[in-house]
């Protein structure tokens, strides 16, 4: 009750030099106090106090509970490196593969099985090498609309887990084939990126997004090609898997040239009727014009404004073919590279959206600023900000 003396508040007696420094605001005839060894009420409930006031000499300061922690850095994605995997899958026949699919526990071992099957073909085994050379690593992250993402800061290849527990995952035939379809497109990107031949800085917007078409429809193309391969030593699962999905049509102009010809796979001549076959479908257009669009905005945002990023350097045709070579190195394009150059089949533009975001990025190619103000006439900003252009100048 308010008013009275009966709290029975603890308070440290900070004046004290015992650890048992305790005094109670309560009246001196509380039954639930007694005296210590220095006159002060103390409760029998409580055998032991820590002086605040007393310099603390005794610690130790090789004893830090943070030591025994394990600290989690959110920035570096867990992976594994393709050396690694590859060292202990190498020599794995198809039985062996099989053997690691009906025992997938994790999603290590998931990547050591997609790794040990893809190595069964010899277009697959070429790009693995080649990640390996360049000392990549692959993961399983849940991505959103996308199959495989590459980390170029880490070297790390990331499929696409659809947000499922590895134990879903290892019981659903078409999300494991899947995975195989995206670990080989990012296998194939690995490859295109580690090419530094071509700069997109040096090229005109409209080159980039015909470089962009041409690389979806090469990694489409060799993603057939090893999925033919794994079909002609038994895993005739994942071909099946195609021609049931987006890319069936691709598929079946494949197979159907290779029917009439079979030396064709040999000669790269099938791959290129599936090439020119990814550009029929304008979905496939859009979505690659999309990421182009992107990589423009993402160039011009990182540019300084009063620098020229975009230069008009004409792609020389060799260079392109050879960007484009197979692994064992064909230069399976370089007769349609004139016609991918001209043809409205290959350079045309059907989405509105893009076509309107092309003009906004050519027409900030068009602009000077100067003083954050846009000029299309660089002598008129010359005449307007006669001392900032020459501070520029």
């Amino acid at each position: 009750m308010m008013g009275q003396n009966s709290s029975k508040i603890k308070l440290f007696n900070l004046d004290q030099k015992h650890d048992l420094g305790f005094e109670y605001m309560s009246d001196s005839d509380n039954s639930d106090t007694e005296q210590d060894i220095s006159g002060n009420k103390a409760s029998p409930r409580f055998t032991q106090s820590y002086d605040l006031t007393d310099n603390v000499s005794g610690y130790d300061a090789a004893y830090d509970l943070c030591t025994d922690k394990k600290l989690i850095d959110c920035t570096v994605i867990p992976s594994i490196a393709f050396e690694e995997i590859l060292r202990d899958v190498s020599s794995f026949e198809l039985d062996d593969a099989l053997d690691l699919q009906n025992n997938i526990q994790n999603y290590d071992d998931a990547a050591y099985w997609v790794t040990a099957l893809v190595n069964l073909s010899p277009t697959g085994a070429l790009l693995l090498k080649n990640a390996v050379h360049f000392d990549w690593h692959m993961s399983f992250e849940s991505l959103e609309n996308i199959g495989w993402s590459l980390n170029t800061e880490h070297y790390v290849a990331s499929i696409n887990k659809a947000q499922l527990s590895v134990k879903s995952l290892s019981r659903s035939p078409f999300f494991m084939n899947t995975i195989v379809c995206d670990f080989i497109r990012s296998l194939r990107d690995i490859w295109l990126e580690e090419k530094t031949d071509i700069d997109y800085q040096d090229y005109h917007p409209e080159t980039i997004l015909k470089m962009e078409r041409m690389r979806a429809a090469d990694i489409e193309a060799l993603t057939l090609q090893v999925a033919w391969e794994l079909r002609s030593v038994g895993y005739s699962v994942l071909w099946r898997h195609i021609l049931g999905s987006d890319k069936g049509d691709m598929a079946m102009l494949f197979t159907r040239f290779l029917e009439h010809d079979p030396a064709s796979l040999f000669d790269g001549s099938a791959l290129l009727v599936a090439f020119k076959q990814w550009y029929a479908d304008d979905e496939r257009i859009n979505a690659a014009d999309r990421s182009a669009l992107e990589i423009c905005d993402d160039i011009l945002f990182t540019s300084d404004k009063n620098k020229r990023v975009f230069a008009n350097t004409s792609l020389c045709k060799e260079s392109l073919a050879a960007f484009f070579a197979l692994p064992e190195g064909r230069l399976y394009l370089s007769s349609v590279i004139p016609e991918i150059m001209k043809s409205p089949y290959f350079s045309s533009m059907q989405d509105p959206i893009n076509e309107a975001h092309l003009y906004h990025i050519i027409r900030d190619l068009e602009v000077c600023y100067v003083g954050n103000v846009p000029f299309r006439n660089p002598q008129l900003a010359d005449k307007i900000f006669p001392d900032y252009t020459k501070i520029l100048k």
